[in-house]
């Protein structure tokens, strides 16, 4: 890769070891260098946007740490699943968006990386088309509000896990408001890596990068596993992908995440 491509600014989960709450998590990120952060809505224990307070403490050590939100990461899971054909759960998955929109545009970030579902394990079809049909109305919103989604690339059994569904699910939405959330990690449980990168990375306005066997979904440090990431680092330049890459994982043990941001570099063959 390019030295401008390795120059990118790399992103890093917003979670901290010895912090219980994301507030006390920045400061301590700052420490170690991040400038950029991924915030995961999944816990309101570690942080709930709904709480003024707590949410204006955020605001505030953003600003004094110097570090942003890059994006935001929807909730997800059976009971929030946009998919489903379940109406009380397929509603649910949509305030989620809508919320994880909200939220998004207060902390002045512009990708939202959202799920097309859960485990599907009956009427694929149909439950394509209903993601589909919240994809579509959500864009819309997404626009207004000048916020990029970002559709990820899921595991074997879920929506959204070859590029031809992910194209299925993209059909006839505006691209100026929503793209692909590239995972390297599901990606590679397909057993065809490359055709996935070939084919994602071309589109995609935001990235998970993670490692694994190719067996299981271990999030592991990019080199840890079976990941051809010098074939990675050649397609995002040839792709003229400009995504910024987001470490979903953490960094190896008794490495902060400078030092961590410079190993994968490393990996890409910097």
């Amino acid at each position: 890769m390019t030295g401008v491509e390795l120059d990118l600014e790399i992103v890093c989960p917003a979670w901290h070891p010895e912090a219980e709450k994301l507030i006390d998590a920045i400061p301590l990120l700052a420490d170690q260098g991040v400038t950029a952060v991924e915030v995961g809505l999944g816990s309101t224990d570690y942080f709930n946007p709904r709480e003024a307070f707590e949410l204006k403490r955020l605001l505030s050590g953003l600003e004094s740490s110097g570090i942003r939100v890059h994006s935001i990461h929807t909730p997800f899971g059976a009971s929030r699943d946009i998919s489903s054909l379940d109406d009380e759960i397929h509603e649910r998955g949509v305030d989620t968006f809508i919320d994880s929109l909200e939220v998004a545009s207060v902390l002045d970030c512009g990708r939202v990386v959202v799920h097309a579902s859960d485990v599907v394990d009956d009427d694929r079809s149909r439950r394509l088309e209903r993601a589909r049909g919240v994809l579509r109305e959500v864009t819309v919103v997404a626009r207004e509000s000048g916020i990029m989604l970002a559709l990820e690339n899921l595991p074997p059994k879920y929506l959204g896990h070859t590029p031809d569904e992910i194209m299925t699910l993209l059909e006839d939405l505006d691209r100026e408001a929503i793209g692909v959330c590239f995972d390297t990690g599901h990606a590679n449980l397909s057993g065809r890596f490359k055709e996935f990168a070939e084919a994602l990375l071309p589109i995609s306005v935001t990235t998970h990068i993670h490692d694994n066997d190719g067996m299981a979904d271990q999030h592991q440090f990019p080199g840890s596993g079976t990941i051809d990431w010098y074939h990675f680092a050649a397609t995002y330049r040839s792709s003229e992908c400009e995504a910024n890459m987001m470490l979903e994982c953490m960094a190896p043990e008794g490495v902060t995440w400078s030092e961590a941001f410079q190993r994968f570099r490393a990996t890409l063959g910097g």
